[in-house]
């Protein structure tokens, strides 16, 4: 079975990818206001967990790796990207994230300290590996802007390591037995006429009393078509004008309500369904997809582990005493690029 990291996308995204370095002038992101020489700054804690500090190099590594995941799917001007009426920023959701990750962490680590738990040394040596891989990629520059070390590095994969084993046997013994029709998954296709058009603005507006009468005569030509046709994913591919479930597996009640009879299809059956959207025909490809199935089946096992440990995390995290380096924390940025 697949393992599911609970320590999140910043996490992981550390684990894969060094510390993107950058030759553009900073001018203030990720260094504190009237702060120009980081030496001053880079051996304070930015939170204490129980009296466990996370310094600032640390703290930087995770954050370095939230910036680059962002980065390089939304480019370098994302951070100012107002989210709500309240005025908070792309930056400001990621750093709160962020610094959830680390408490989380270093939370679980403490409990898999009081429990005995460690790393084994195969697990050991994989840290090293892991270490080793993302000093040699990873940009002297940045490094160095940040005071990042070696041992930072070890640090972060070693907790990750931890946390995740900690997660593997809490979650060991929880109840895994998940039925047939639980985890059943079907594998339908479909094609969909749209019942109105969109102007620029991106509003809908209805069709035509004829244009109504020439989609209704469509779909059903389409229909005829698609019970004679022994490629229906050729028909709906060409002809479909919404490719949301122009291909899909799926459990029963995991489908709008306004389409879930298309889940009581029959293996190699079509039918058609009238929705206030538009006109859907549906194909039935298998009743029962097995590789899909067990794919769901091991999702819904990995949810159950994850609820159980959520509840047994909230306790902990109840019991915890953090301490916020306000000043530092608030002046550590995403917005601008570090000197390179």
């Amino acid at each position: 079975m697949k393992k599911r990291v609970v320590t999140g996308c910043l996490v992981l995204c550390l684990l894969l990818a060094p510390v993107a370095g950058c030759n553009k002038k900073q001018n203030g992101g990720g260094t504190p206001t009237g702060v120009t020489d980081r030496t001053e700054y880079m051996d304070d804690s930015v939170v204490t967990i129980d009296g466990a500090e996370v310094g600032y190099r640390e703290a930087m590594l995770y954050l370095q790796a939230a910036k680059q995941e962002y980065e390089s799917a939304y480019g370098e001007e994302i951070w100012q990207y107002i989210l709500n009426e309240d005025g908070t920023t792309l930056g400001e959701q990621v750093k709160n994230q962020t610094l959830e990750q680390i408490i989380y962490v270093k939370i679980v680590c403490a409990q898999a300290k009081q429990l005995g738990i460690e790393l084994d040394s195969e697990e050991k040596s994989r840290v090293s590996e892991r270490t080793e891989e993302y000093m040699a990629k990873a940009e002297y520059g940045t490094l160095a802007l940040y005071g990042i070390a070696r041992k930072d590095v070890e640090r972060v994969y070693t907790d990750t390591a931890l946390a995740q084993k900690l997660y593997d046997s809490v979650t060991l013994n929880v109840d895994t037995d998940i039925s047939k029709e639980e985890a059943a998954q079907k594998h339908l296709q479909s094609l969909m006429l749209k019942n109105y058009h969109e102007d620029e603005l991106g509003n809908r507006v209805p069709l035509t009393v004829q244009e109504l009468i020439a989609t209704l005569d469509r779909f059903d030509t389409l229909f005829a078509e698609a019970k004679e046709t022994t490629d229906f994913y050729s028909l709906a591919f060409a002809n479909t004008e919404d490719r949301e479930y122009l291909d899909i597996r799926v459990g029963n009640g995991e489908l709008p309500e306004s389409l879930g009879a298309a889940y009581n299809l029959a293996e190699g059956e079509a039918m058609q369904i009238r929705t206030e959207n538009g006109y859907y025909i549906f194909y039935c490809v298998s009743a029962y997809d097995e590789d899909a199935t067990i794919a769901k089946k091991e999702e819904l096992i990995a949810l159950r582990q994850e609820e159980a440990f959520k509840e047994l995390y909230q306790e902990w995290r109840e019991k915890v005493k953090i301490e916020m380096n306000e000043v530092l924390w608030k002046a550590i940025g995403f917005d601008l690029s570090a000197e390179g």
